[in-house]
């Protein structure tokens, strides 16, 4: 029966059968039952094992599907049970054999390699290679990425309770250090990570060749680029704002361009570089007063005036001869209410209160020497007399006094002038005045010298013993609280209120306080702080007590508009924050209008230890303001001087050290670990300071070709940034420069800084490993490798001639090279051979190329054929340097390509002798030397190399 006529028939059969038990259907055609097959494959389970597929290329399943069919027995009948079988699954053989007929085979899509069975067994070898080769990165990508995840895994663990403690920490909704507490318990670190051990290793771009010297644990900590967030001088260009100050006021922006913020800046600058020098010297310095010079000499406008008072205000509180850091530890430090807090309160107090009080008598000064005629002073020009010269000027019109409500004894208002006694600071001729007219007070007020005496006797403390405090308070609420502005001596009333401190409810004074800083002094006079808990030794009991910081939430609560309404004369708050010692809210407030002014408040604050700085450096490019645990103002002080460093730390690195340098004033704080946060901030901005200008010169010093050392700015003031020796200074400073140059890929900054370092192993192991980076990725074809122009050690970016000035250096220093390992020596001067050789190559000197190779000492240039030696030196290739082994490929290239040219010369050579014949003998003996190696490290270089090789072999 024919194969047409069996299938009819078996098709015929199976058509009558299905028949018989179901309604007829046509078959669909055999392309379409093809297509559904491919596509119910596709929703078949892959790779449920985790396991790569097996990929088979075309060659390789044709070589199966033949082995397959010789081990099939023959069948007797033929084909036909098979015909049947496929019928019977509505496959149509015929249709399938017609349709792949038609298919056309293009060799060009797949070159086919040969299998098995054939007979090209290196083409075959070479096919397995290339497989072996995609599946070894395939499975290496595949670890990697697994690796990978089980770091994440094991290393990031978010925690939103966590997360959540730290948001509300930044809108005040919980105390700090709430979420820290939380992350300690948890093992998440301030960056929101788990605190695994386990790291990943650097990458080859990441990690220093030939590296020995592990940093020191200090370094290592301090150094960490996360350590901040955000670098301390802040970002080169752009905004420098602080969130909670925002841009400066633009009135003061336009006021200060140019050449006036210039000089501003200079003529401070003055200054820091006095108080640098003097600390150098261990000298104190009276800061406050030459500060006050500076802000005088700006000009006479109204904010200028305000700013140099503001100097004075703090020079009233910290006398001249006051030493450095004095307050620190017990401002920045001490409980608010322990007995050395308490003091420096006082001394607050009364330093503002003097202020005011001086201010006041040279405004009466002022006053009467500029109305002499209506002041009528004459005679003596006793204090007395003044005072009551200035009551002449405001009540006296026309030998009339105009304020009705004042008592007038022998043509004298009495109490104004005992008042304005007290105004100006005079007490004890206030008391000797009470004393000279005492029959006038036995007449209205007997008790009052009394009061005065024992006031005036308490000295600074401005207060009465209890048994009279009491007398007093019972006679003030008898017959002079109930105050009528009609006949009542306002000056009477205060008085009494202010010795007595009486009804402390009401802190306001009527037709007596009549500007801010009368009404300041008012308060600063009623203030009293005690360490007693319940009563002092004058007998105040708490529930009487009107503390200063009591005084410092009330201001803090009238806020800026209360006095600046219209937002024009920022000085007056200023001013006030500061007589009630809240330095650091003052400096806040004052940035936003005069930043350059407040950096220097900030900095003479600072010196005398009267600032509390954050500690939290999370938040250091976040608030200009921010509040300990203990709700305690606090001010970025590192951010805030570097950013004020921008804009001059280009033109004038050596003023810009002196300013950072001042970060490590608060290095002395001992409370947690503050101190040594500011000294690593302080570090890490002069670190920043160096790579950013990159005056290595000027900042860092230099290593003369004899090994000298000159040392920069910032080794001679390392005694400011509290660093003790010179090596020290080396592993803080330079070394860690070195290191972050060297990452971000400044090669030729990182040799530098590394030379500076004394860290010359190192300076070799980078100048390989860049200079073998420069011939291993440079074109044979171009001319990349560098021009060999001479520059100085400083400025040199071509990798050949940093590697020639600096082996030129370390060569004529046999102290300095001693500390060069040999294993970096031999590569460096190795890869100078290579790039002579590449030179030589480029320019056609076919002959010097394979001097030099040979030179480089590791292909085997021999004029013999030795295979043992050519094994000897491919097992070292595994030792080579890996800035040389990866130009061991281009070495191959380039010494059959020479010995190519020269024999393809030779043999195109009109005259032939025993000598060329000699030449070109040796030519192919060290070519087939070379091909040899080749093929012993042939897996260790790219394909496509050996293969040029090959065809270069065949030219010869």
């Amino acid at each position: 029966m024919s194969s047409a006529t069996t299938t009819a028939a078996g098709v015929t059969a199976f058509s009558n059968t299905t028949a018989q038990t179901t309604s007829t259907t046509l078959l669909p055609p055999a392309a379409s039952l093809l297509d559904q097959l491919l596509e119910n494959t596709k929703s078949l389970p892959r790779n449920v094992t985790g396991l790569g597929a097996i990929q088979l290329g075309i060659s390789e399943i044709c070589s199966q599907t033949r082995i397959l069919r010789g081990k099939a027995a023959p069948s007797a009948d033929g084909d036909t049970k098979a015909h049947y079988l496929m019928a019977g699954s509505g496959i149509n053989a015929e249709d399938i054999a017609h349709d792949l007929e038609t298919v056309t085979l293009r060799t060009a899509l797949e070159t086919i390699a040969p299998s098995a069975t054939e007979t090209d067994i290196a083409g075959y070898l070479r096919y397995k290679r290339e497989e072996n080769i995609i599946a070894s990165i395939e499975d290496s990508v595949k670890q990697t990425a697994r690796k990978f995840d089980a770091f994440v895994s094991a290393n990031i663990r978010l925690d939103w309770n966590y997360e959540k403690l730290l948001v509300c920490e930044h809108f005040g909704l919980v105390p700090r250090g709430t979420a820290n507490k939380l992350g300690a318990e948890l093992g998440i670190g301030a960056n929101g990570t788990g605190r695994g051990t386990h790291q990943l290793p650097l990458s080859g771009a990441e990690a220093t060749p030939g590296r020995t010297r592990v940093p020191s644990a200090t370094a290592a900590a301090g150094w960490k680029k996360s350590s901040l967030g955000r670098s301390v001088l802040g970002p080169v260009s752009g905004a420098l704002e602080f969130s909670d100050v925002g841009g400066v006021d633009t009135a003061i922006q336009q006021q200060q361009m140019g050449s006036q913020l210039q000089s501003r800046q200079q003529r401070y600058a003055a200054v820091i570089t006095a108080l640098n020098n003097c600390r150098l010297e261990h000298r104190s310095m009276p800061l406050i007063p030459e500060m006050a010079e500076v802000a005088k000499s700006f000009g006479t406008d109204t904010r200028t005036l305000q700013l140099s008072d503001s100097w004075l205000i703090l020079g009233s509180v910290i006398p001249p001869e006051t030493p450095e850091r004095k307050f620190a530890s017990v401002y920045c430090e001490s409980a608010e209410d322990s007995p050395e807090s308490i003091h420096v309160k006082k001394l607050i107090v009364q330093g503002s209160r003097r202020y005011l009080e001086k201010q006041f008598f040279n405004i009466v000064e002022s006053d009467i020497a500029k109305y002499p005629q209506e002041a009528q002073l004459g005679g003596i020009p006793s204090v007395e007399n003044k005072i009551l010269a200035y009551l002449k000027l405001r009540f006296l019109k026309n030998g009339t006094w105009m304020k009705q409500n004042l008592q007038i004894v022998n043509n004298v208002p009495i109490w104004a002038l005992i008042f304005y006694l007290f105004r100006s600071g005079h007490l004890q001729e206030a008391l000797d005045y009470t004393v000279q007219n005492e029959g006038y007070f036995q007449k209205i007020e007997r008790t009052f010298p009394i009061y005065l005496k024992a006031y005036v006797k308490s000295g600074d403390e401005r207060r009465l013993p209890g048994d009279l405090a009491e007398r007093l308070q019972a006679e003030f609420n008898h017959h002079i609280r109930v105050y009528d502005p009609k006949t009542d001596d306002p000056y009477k009333y205060a008085l009494y209120k202010l010795i007595g401190r009486c009804e402390l409810s009401r802190k306001n004074i009527p037709e007596v306080l009549l500007i801010a800083e009368d009404w300041m002094w008012a308060q600063l006079m009623m203030t009293q702080d005690s360490s007693s808990a319940t009563t002092d030794v004058f007998g105040i009991s708490t529930a009487e007590k009107y503390t200063l910081f009591d005084l410092r939430n009330m201001l803090v609560q009238f806020g800026a508009r209360h006095f600046n309404p219209r937002g024009n004369n920022p000085g007056v708050y200023f001013q006030v924050l500061l007589l009630s010692g809240q330095y650091e809210r003052a400096i806040h407030y004052i940035y936003k209008y005069q930043p350059v002014d407040a950096v220097h408040f900030a900095i003479g604050l600072a010196y005398y230890g009267l600032l509390r700085v954050s500690a939290d450096t999370t938040s250091l490019d976040a608030d200009l303001l921010t509040v300990d645990a203990q709700g305690r103002p606090e001010i970025n002080f590192a951010i805030m001087l570097g950013y004020y460093t921008r804009d001059f730390r280009r033109t004038d690195p050596e003023i810009a050290v002196d300013y950072l340098s001042l970060i490590c004033l608060c290095g002395d704080l001992k409370i947690g670990d503050k101190g040594s946060q500011y000294l690593r901030l302080c570090h890490e901005a002069l670190r920043e300071l160096v790579l950013e200008t990159r005056d290595f010169a000027v900042l860092l010093g230099d290593i003369r070709a004899d090994g000298t050392r000159v040392p920069g700015i910032i080794e001679r003031k390392m005694e400011l940034i509290k660093i003790t020796d010179e090596q020290e200074y080396l592993g803080m400073i330079t070394e860690q420069a070195a290191e972050q140059a060297d990452q971000d890929g400044r090669t030729a900054d990182a040799v530098l800084l590394y030379h500076l370092s004394e860290e010359y192993d190192v300076v070799v192991a980078i100048i390989n490993k860049t200079l073998g980076e420069s011939l291993a990725i440079a074109d044979l074809s171009s001319d990349e490798v560098g021009a060999g122009v001479s520059l100085s050690l400083a400025a040199a970016e071509d990798p050949v001639q940093l590697a020639r000035n600096m082996m030129t250096v370390y060569s004529n220093n046999s102290e300095i090279l001693r500390k060069v390992t040999a294993k970096n020596r031999e590569a460096c001067a190795m890869l100078l051979h290579i790039v002579e050789a590449r030179r030589a190559y480029e320019d056609g000197r076919w002959e010097e190329c394979l001097e030099c190779i040979a030179n480089v000492n590791v292909l085997p240039m021999e004029l013999t054929n030795d295979t043992g030696s050519i094994r000897r030196r491919a097992q070292q290739f595994g030792g080579l340097d890996e800035s040389v082994a990866r130009n061991v490929p281009m070495l191959l290239v380039m010494a059959m390509e020479s010995c190519v040219r020269i024999t393809r010369d030779m043999d195109a050579s009109a005259y032939g002798d025993a000598t060329r014949s000699k030449k070109i003998g040796q030519l192919r003996t060290r070519a087939k030397n070379c091909m040899i190696y080749a093929g012993m490290i042939q897996y260790r270089m790219p394909r496509e190399v050996y293969g040029r090789l090959t065809r270069m072999e065949t030219e010869l």
